[in-house]
């Protein structure tokens, strides 16, 4: 009989318990983030990934941060900042400018309409945590944030 990961992607075996294991995490960060990013999309019409450049932005501001900067930064790493950057432009919620020092370099600073579209998800953001995994309670959170801090260590530590 499956378990809870088996059963949630409808197998009843796996080659090793580390590939049930990483399923599981596949399956957890999928299913956790599906209604953020539906409400995202649905409430702003930004991708999680645009969200997470204004986030980014709003913490290093006024100080502007290079796009490789903000790709260093960002939990889902997307390849092509500068389209997520250029979509954000667009809607006036960021602004670009040419480094004083190196004009190679373009630096990207959070508008006010930028951290305003923040201000208003700030408060759906702040109930997410205790939605998605509060019924843990304090003990196996803390559990859970040690084996997630002790796998990414083992991949080489924190970016």
């Amino acid at each position: 009989m499956a378990g809870g990961i088996g059963r949630a992607i409808k197998q009843n075996s796996f080659v090793s318990p580390d590939q049930e294991v990483l399923l599981g995490l596949l399956i957890t960060a999928a299913r956790v983030m599906e209604p953020w990013v539906k409400f995202l999309k649905d409430i702003t019409g930004l991708s999680n990934n645009q969200y997470n450049v204004l986030r980014i932005l709003r913490g290093s501001h006024p100080t502007k941060l290079a796009c490789s900067e903000i790709a260093d930064r960002m939990i889902d790493r997307d390849p092509d900042v500068t389209r997520l950057i250029d979509r954000l432009s667009q809607r006036g919620m960021v602004t670009r400018s040419r480094s004083r020092t190196d004009r190679r370099v373009v630096e990207v600073g959070i508008t006010d309409k930028g951290r305003e579209v923040l201000r208003t998800l700030d408060p759906h953001i702040a109930r997410m945590p205790k939605a998605m995994v509060g019924h843990l309670g304090a003990a196996k959170l803390t559990q859970l944030k040690g084996l997630l801090e002790q796998v990414l260590e083992g991949m080489g530590g924190f970016p």
